[in-house]
């Protein structure tokens, strides 16, 4: 058999099992609410940062966690928002090149005359 039949054969078996226990009341729901729970965090619960792969599944939960609300305290959020302003602040921001127009500054300056 090919790798790809073994493993369905592998899966029909393993869901004839659990339809086995199911159907002999032998499924504990609690108990495998548990398993998935810890598989859950042993996959995913890590969160290493830009690089890992699965950074961009970590930022769109942290996005729909904040969306849906109730999951970071506001005091929370706010000292990580203070926490991420102080490190804005302290990132080197790199001089114009001569003759390439005006700085951000100026820019930004620009952009709001005539807003009195």
């Amino acid at each position: 058999m090919t790798a790809r039949k073994d493993a369905m054969k592998a899966a029909v078996t393993a869901a004839l099992q659990i339809a086995e226990d199911v159907t002999a009341g032998q499924l504990d729901v609690t108990a495998m609410d548990a398993l998935v729970l810890a598989e859950c965090r042993d996959l995913f619960a890590r969160v290493v940062g830009p690089g890992d792969p699965l950074w961009e599944l970590h930022v769109e939960v942290a996005r729909q966690v904040l969306a849906v609300g109730g999951g970071v305290p506001v005091g929370e959020l706010a000292e990580w928002v203070a926490v991420y302003r102080a490190a804005e602040a302290d990132e080197v921001v790199p001089a114009p090149e001569v003759g390439r127009g005006p700085s951000w500054i100026e820019a930004a300056l620009a952009a709001g005359e005539g807003l009195d």
